[in-house]
């Protein structure tokens, strides 16, 4: 590796560490030279030493994961499941069938925490920093910002069809094609739907089953 691609490998460490403070230790980095590591770029075998470090752990865990899910994933069920974790269903399935070995730490963060709300003899990596109640909150105010986005579009939906009942017009779009009056109202419904399947879906794994 070139001396950039090192530098480039030492800050994408230090980001990971910053995300996960306590891997500084799990990888063995000495107390007494991490001021200068992070001043400074380590020499390049040390730099080495810790990304394989780093990628152990990730890969470790990964496989810890993996023994978890093919106990309640399915092959079948893995895009049903991925709404409950939030990580993509083609990850959970390459992951179980042993395609995935060594996972991100946010793919990672995320199993864990759908893995100990379904089994809660299952502890979270002591470095991980999300949290069911954290999950949650994030979730859901994401879905709370699609439904107010739902709302604006109602809001614009109810001014059209009030423009069409007033008129007695079709509207027509910028290629002067008719537009029916519902065709807004169904997207929104479409929306609706799947904001309510990811809040049954969130409620049911998260927040009932754990109490």
């Amino acid at each position: 590796m070139t001396e950039q691609q090192i530098k480039t490998r030492w800050i994408d460490i230090k980001r990971t560490f910053k995300a996960r403070p306590l891997l500084v230790y799990i990888v063995g980095i000495p107390f007494e030279k991490w001021y200068d590591y992070m001043r400074t770029t380590p020499p390049v075998e040390e730099v080495n030493r810790v990304y394989d470090a780093i990628r152990a752990d990730r890969t470790l865990k990964t496989a810890r994961i993996k023994a978890e899910l093919q106990n309640i994933v399915g092959y079948r069920e893995s895009k049903v499941y991925a709404k409950k974790t939030g990580v993509s269903d083609t990850t959970i399935r390459d992951i179980i069938e042993d395609k995935k070995t060594t996972a991100g730490y946010d793919v990672i963060d995320r199993l864990e925490v759908f893995v100990s709300a379904v089994n809660p003899d299952f502890e979270l990596s002591v470095e991980n920093t999300l949290s069911k109640e954290r999950l949650i909150k994030d979730e859901f105010e994401e879905l709370i910002n699609e439904i107010r986005q739902v709302s604006n579009a109602l809001m614009r939906d109810a001014f059209e069809l009030s423009d069409v009942g007033r008129n007695m017009r079709e509207n027509l779009n910028y290629r002067e094609e008719i537009i029916p009056p519902s065709h807004g109202l169904s997207y929104s419904i479409e929306r609706l739907v799947k904001v309510k399947e990811s809040v049954d879906v969130l409620y049911e794994i998260y927040i009932k089953r754990g109490g």
